[in-house]
């Protein structure tokens, strides 16, 4: 979902681990991934033991046999063109196994991903209309009168996201599924029923039940152990906006909290700010988180801490300071014995993270709830410039080649807010992206965010301000749109019929960049 840049760049940090169990090499998963690949084109080797007693269409029907079932070679096929950065292609081949094969659950749960990361609200509702009548007939139809389980209530929710992402027309059958699949089994079908429900609610302005959902305790519970990538940090965001849009007293500092435990937070750990940046980078700061190697000692060592609090140590000083050099000596072992658990549970901010983070952090700032020049935005700059700057291919990609984010719009467009276009492949993206792109750019030099443009000023010629307004426009309008008439006349912007209309983002998610900036324009 993320690119195969960002594969590569957990790929060198399981490089430094060791197996403590074992001591065998680290896993690569580029590695795994290319030799699962291969195994797409595989046949079996026909029997040749009796050829002379076999008519020549019995050889060829023996020598064609697939080594795998076709399920499966739609599975690698569409892993093959992820690898490849060819999210539109695996978005088709996701489809077609959709079409073929209704009841594949993790082509489901893949064609989401996949679709929502390419902006493709349309090909989502084309997957979920293509299993909801397999999925629903199953489960005893509205009643549900057939005994259910765990997958086909993920299912439901997974068919609620795609009916969810096209329009607001759909939203309330969404709405529906998705509180019966939390209802029915919130540990395991919650945090996907969750984001259906952010949606559902965003599209018909239920800010209040969003904020609910999203940011109360209550809410949280269900999608914060969901397990899936950045996802409650993704949550999190998505309560944030809602905070905005209830403009409340006080909306501006939940959302900056909400912003903080969920994006500040990753940024530091992983060294992508700017004092992260300064120290040496996540090659340096990610070295030192850990996982705790056992859980019922810290957990001992917790609850006899407070204890000693209440009660007092006869021994304390001897205690602290026996435990303080142990400790020390236990962190240099486990700097250079770092373990696969360790990396996985600390990983960098991804390009979904960073484009969920600068929408939430762009709406707060033309909200008033933070200043252009905080200083979250120079640090969200650093991280995007980390992730469109270091190749495990090449050090310094050239301008003529793709972006490590090419293949998805919604990160296009978010990190041209802080990064010069031209750096983004700007020519090679279809009309209503590069408008999009060229306009919020504009913006972020007018506002000046986060200084990476310089000395700022809102209050320049209102020209320029004309220019962002012009740029948004086109990026917005798929069809047509009319101004105040003069005269007899009134004037259009239409774009031409034979420039296709590239999906940018699922409706909630653009409207953050698109709409909200034009009228601060």
């Amino acid at each position: 979902q993320n690119g195969r840049h960002y594969l590569r760049r957990i790929d060198k940090w399981l490089a430094r681990t060791v197996n403590e169990a074992t001591g065998n090499s680290p896993p690569n998963l580029w590695t795994m991934a290319c030799h699962a690949v291969s195994l797409r084109d595989c046949f079996v080797s026909p029997d040749t033991t009796n050829a002379q007693n076999m008519t020549t269409s019995e050889i060829l029907s023996t020598s064609s046999v697939p080594l795998l079932t076709a399920r499966e070679r739609w599975h690698l096929h569409a892993l093959y063109q992820l690898l490849h950065n060819n999210h539109r292609e695996a978005m088709g081949a996701y489809l077609r196994l959709l079409e073929l094969y209704p009841g594949d659950l993790l082509g489901l749960s893949l064609a989401m991903d996949v679709a929502f990361t390419l902006g493709d609200a349309r090909s989502a509702l084309r997957a979920a209309t293509n299993v909801s009548t397999y999925w629903s007939e199953r489960d005893g139809g509205h009643l549900h009168l057939n005994p259910s389980h765990s997958g086909q209530i993920l299912a439901t929710a997974l068919i609620a996201v795609g009916l969810a992402s096209a329009s607001s027309a759909r939203a309330s059958a969404a709405e529906r599924l998705a509180e019966s699949a939390t209802t029915r089994d919130s540990q395991g079908a919650g945090g996907v029923a969750v984001w259906a429900l952010s949606h559902c609610l965003g599209a018909e302005g239920r800010s209040s039940e969003m904020v609910s959902k999203l940011a109360g305790f209550d809410g949280t519970q269900i999608y914060e152990s969901c397990g899936y990538l950045n996802f409650h940090n993704r949550m999190m965001g998505y309560g944030g906006i809602a905070s905005l849009d209830q403009r409340r007293s006080g909306a501006g500092r939940a959302a900056m909290r909400l912003y903080d435990g969920a994006f500040s937070r990753v940024l530091e750990y992983s060294g992508n700010n700017i004092e992260g940046l300064e120290r040496g980078g996540e090659d340096i700061v990610l070295l030192e988180k850990l996982v705790p190697r056992n859980i019922k000692r810290d957990a001992a060592t917790a609850i006899g801490s407070v204890f000693s609090a209440w009660f007092g140590s006869g021994s304390k000083t001897k205690m602290e300071k026996s435990s303080r050099v142990e400790s020390v000596g236990i962190k240099q072992r486990q700097l250079a014995r770092r373990t696969v658990e360790d990396v996985l549970c600390w990983l960098p901010p991804s390009p979904l993270l960073l484009t969920h983070a600068t929408a939430l952090l762009f709406r707060l700032t033309l909200s008033d709830g933070i200043a252009p020049s905080d200083q979250r935005w120079s640090d969200l700059l650093a991280a995007w410039n980390v992730m469109l700057l270091t190749d495990t291919d090449e050090v310094k990609p050239t301008p003529d080649k793709r972006s490590v984010i090419d293949f998805m719009p919604l990160g296009l467009i978010a990190s041209s807010i802080l990064i010069d276009p031209s750096r983004l492949n700007l020519e090679s993206h279809p009309a209503p992206l590069r408008n999009a792109m060229q306009g919020l750019n504009a913006m972020g030099k007018l506002m000046n965010l986060g200084h990476a443009y310089g000395t700022g000023n809102e209050s320049r010629h209102s020209g320029e301000w004309r220019d962002v307004m012009r740029h948004l426009v086109n990026a917005r309008e798929s069809c047509q749109r009319w101004e105040m008439p003069t005269g007899m006349f009134s004037t259009t912007y239409a774009i031409p019929e034979h420039v296709p209309i590239e999906p940018m983002g699922w409706d909630m998610d653009t409207r953050q960049f698109l709409e909200y900036a034009l009228f601060h324009a």
